[in-house]
């Protein structure tokens, strides 16, 4: 009896990895930029110079793009033209 051992590697269909890592670095981009840009443009053209609601504004629009994030992954896993390879099952 052969026994195969399962290496944790497995190498995914040309083109998912260069996409996820777009995504990742899309999604890394947005979380520096959209957060301090919230909080200066609603510091100076909405609030008035008020830090406190300029601050719930970056953190709302922080979460906003976290949350988009985590949409984004489940549709992508959804929509995974290959079905995920099962792991074998051990004989005894």
């Amino acid at each position: 009896m052969v026994n195969t051992v399962f290496s944790g590697k497995m190498a995914p269909p040309n083109g998912i990895q260069s996409a996820v890592l777009w995504k990742l670095v899309l999604f890394a981009i947005l979380m520096a930029v959209v957060p301090i840009g919230t909080y200066f443009s609603s510091l100076r053209f909405v609030f008035g110079g008020s830090t406190t609601p300029s601050a719930i504004a970056a953190i709302v629009a922080a979460n906003m793009v976290l949350v988009g994030y985590v949409i984004v992954a489940f549709r992508e896993e959804a929509h995974s033209p290959h079905p995920p390879i099962p792991l074998e099952k051990k004989s005894r």
